[in-house]
């Protein structure tokens, strides 16, 4: 990261965390548009949300110095301030604590329903800009939960947490700057105490990792944060004073029809591709006339089966023979899947496993012919050559014991959103990668984890490639056209 994206980025945070637009939609849109992934760098993201967390104790120094004297000199008035934003934290403290996992599969990319929240909070601001904001209206126990309530809803990507609280006040009858009073303090104490759990949780994982090389990055980032978010703080007060509330209503629905329609424009199954260094034909050509430097294996074609006539629960999604991968071309004649059959019993028991965890296996790859081999490494850049295999070694998967697989809910058969798409060549498809959200990765891990139970190892760049351990198959360059051929002889 370049300290130029930390600034960016900390304004971004420091700006959108306040003003009533959804930080947390902003961040899925443009992660969405710009194909990005900001989850990775734990570290970073704590460092911004610390600063606009700071940034409001600036703005609000003498209320909240106020509020620490009242409460030690047991003021009535102040205790009872202080016990309605306990009160008000207790809602998204439950969503949080006992929600954790569902909440997270919110943050994957679905720009509809980032979309359609954002829509929803440019509603909620647009009514609340013809309220009857009473100045003699109090926050109430009654008032201090239900704005607690349009805070816990605020967890859902879109919706503005500073605009569903200051609005629902505002519906409530509640002053104007009472209302954003509460609204910025009552965050303190589920920020502080989410970070608290955040950091103890990171570093008990080792998810979260301080890079010293990033040093100007974390502290360009700190600083653009805490210093956008206190002009963001002072700029709401004074929206609020002024009823302005309706300007950002205009400006959620119009971002929330982008991000609608970019749903409906923008392919969900866009592939990563990249572009071959030679052209396609040129490049099949190479393959269909060169010959690896030892010979082909011609006996263990007959240890083949046939994956899909196997187990009905698994489902084919063989890139190769369509259009639908990395380099966009025909490989296979067949969508079709072969593997040996001393691993095919090891792949049932692991789908068997995953079964009963309420997943199946989609299998993207298994046997594939030397010369596709060769084809993927004629055509792949240099720089990413380490995401196919050498053809003068000839791949696991030309020895009949490489499986490329997903997975799918079996409840509605839809394939579950990875942390990378498949063959997709950046980081992101590293087994160790600690980005993606944390179901991403325990779901990840969980694959991983059966297969390797099951006598199958991830290949350290794809964590959808496992390799049979005990393979005693050599090279094969059959099509599946000949496998069916030397069934039918034996």
């Amino acid at each position: 990261m370049e300290w130029y994206e930390a600034l960016l980025l900390g304004i971004i945070q420091g700006l959108t965390e306040f003003l009533p637009v959804s930080s947390s939609g902003h961040l899925e849109i443009s992660s969405y548009l710009l194909n990005t992934d900001t989850s990775q760098n734990l570290f970073f993201n704590m460092l911004v949300h610390i600063a606009t967390a700071f940034s409001i104790i600036y703005v609000f120094r003498e209320d909240i110095f106020k509020l620490i004297g009242g409460l030690i000199r047991l003021e009535s008035e102040q205790v009872s301030f202080a016990s309605k934003i306990i009160l008000s934290s207790i809602p998204v403290g439950i969503i949080g604590i006992l929600f954790e996992d569902q909440v997270e599969k919110l943050f994957t990319g679905n720009i509809l329903l980032v979309g359609s929240m954002l829509i929803l909070t440019s509603v909620l601001l647009f009514l609340s800009n013809y309220s009857k904001s009473d100045p003699t209206g109090k926050i109430t126990y009654q008032k201090a939960l239900i704005i607690g309530v349009a805070q816990a809803f605020a967890i859902m990507p879109g919706i503005s947490r500073s605009g569903a609280t200051i609005a629902t006040a505002l519906l409530l009858n509640i002053d104007k700057k009472e209302s954003t009073r509460f609204s910025f303090l009552m965050v303190l104490v589920p920020i502080f105490g989410i970070l608290i759990l955040k950091i103890i949780e990171g570093f008990q994982s080792t998810e979260i990792s301080i890079n010293k090389d990033l040093t100007t990055a974390y502290t360009v980032g700190f600083i653009s944060s805490l210093l956008s978010g206190v002009f963001a703080c002072k700029l709401m007060l004074k929206i609020v004073r002024e009823s302005k509330l309706i300007y950002f209503s205009f400006y959620c629905m119009a971002v929330g029809l982008i991000g609608v329609f970019s749903s409906c424009s923008k392919n969900e199954k866009e592939t990563f591709s990249i572009e071959p260094i030679l052209p396609i034909e040129q490049i099949k050509e190479i393959a269909l006339d060169s010959k690896p430097p030892f010979e082909f294996d011609l006996k263990s074609g007959l240890d083949m089966v046939d994956l899909e006539k196997l187990d009905d629960k698994l489902i084919l999604d063989i890139r190769y023979a369509s259009e639908n991968n990395f380099m966009k071309s025909v490989f296979y004649e067949d969508a079709r899947a072969f593997i040996n059959k001393d691993a095919a019993p090891n792949i049932l028991n692991a789908s068997s496993q995953l079964n009963e965890m309420g997943y199946g296996l989609i299998i993207y790859d298994a046997y594939r012919p030397w010369f596709v081999t060769k084809m993927f490494w004629e055509g792949t850049p240099d720089d990413l050559k380490h995401f196919v295999a050498d053809p003068s070694r000839g791949s696991v998967h030309n020895r009949g014991c490489a499986i490329d697989v997903g997975l799918y809910n079996l409840s509605d058969g839809k394939p579950l959103k990875m942390i990378s798409g498949y063959d997709e060549f950046t980081e992101k498809a590293y087994p160790s990668y600690t980005g993606g959200t944390k179901f991403q990765r325990e779901i990840r891990d969980e694959l991983i984890n059966i297969m390797s139970m099951n006598n199958f190892s991830v290949y350290e760049y794809e964590w959808w490639h496992f390799n049979y351990n005990e393979c005693g198959s050599g090279v094969m360059n059959y099509s599946f056209k000949d496998l069916d051929s030397l069934k039918s002889i034996s």
